[in-house]
């Protein structure tokens, strides 16, 4: 495997890894008995070597910046599935689309990244239809053709990072918040039963021919303080 280190993004540090390039001996040594039994429910052989560099990379880029050996690394999952580290400190997410895995670091908040290979989506329109909201799904039809697909990937890691971030993936109605079809940097409210989480929200794409997202959590506060301007449709579409 090999790992690029990216610009930081969000206030996060990020790290680009090339799944299809063997590992290190010592880096796959490095993986937990949960980790190879993860590994060995692979049915084939490529998808099991993805999910061992994926792993591996993880392991050796938190030691790096934890001071804990990789193979020391203890990981627990939160409430809802996301896992953490037992020794605290780092916050952490990874997320992989075929050959290329995307890893997020952050000292002091949650953070959530998904990466999404720039490909044709002939379901982009039905996949709207059920994970994103309507302004989102106005804004991705009033754009060219050809831009529609580059977008539709734009605003569905957008939704991923914000999910991961929350650590309450689709317990979370992917309808209910704006993130935009658009890549700029913008704050995202998210309502999750009594409370509001607000997330710091950025895009990349062109990396090796991925789109990116990355989410970092600002706050949670209760919903009576939720900021009460409403939002014009403007500010939430795009």
């Amino acid at each position: 495997m090999t790992i690029q280190q990216l610009p930081p993004s969000a206030h996060c540090r990020l790290w680009l890894v090339d799944l299809d390039a063997t590992p290190a001996p010592q880096a796959v040594a490095s993986l937990s008995e949960s980790e190879w039994e993860r590994a060995r429910r692979f049915v084939f052989k490529r998808d099991r070597n993805r999910f061992i560099a994926a792993h591996a990379a993880l392991r050796e880029t938190l030691a790096s910046q934890c001071g804990i050996p990789a193979s020391m690394l203890e990981f627990q999952l939160g409430p809802f599935g996301k896992p953490v580290l037992v020794e605290g400190g780092l916050h952490f997410n990874l997320s992989h689309s075929q050959s290329l895995a995307l890893i997020a670091v952050c000292d002091q908040a949650e953070v959530g990244v998904d990466l999404e290979l720039l490909r044709p989506m002939p379901d982009a329109e039905a996949l709207a239809e059920t994970y994103f909201s309507a302004c989102e799904r106005r804004a991705l039809a009033a754009l060219p053709p050809e831009a529609r697909e580059r977008a539709f990937l734009c605003c569905w890691t957008r939704k991923e990072a914000c999910l991961k971030a929350t650590g309450m993936g689709l317990s979370v109605d992917t309808r209910s918040f704006e993130v935009g079809v658009l890549p700029e940097a913008r704050e995202v409210h998210i309502g999750t039963g009594d409370d509001l989480v607000r997330l710091a929200l950025s895009s990349f794409h062109d990396v090796q021919g991925a789109q990116c997202a990355v989410a970092r959590l600002l706050a949670r506060e209760a919903a009576t303080a939720a900021p009460q301007r409403p939002l014009v449709e403007q500010e939430i579409c795009v």
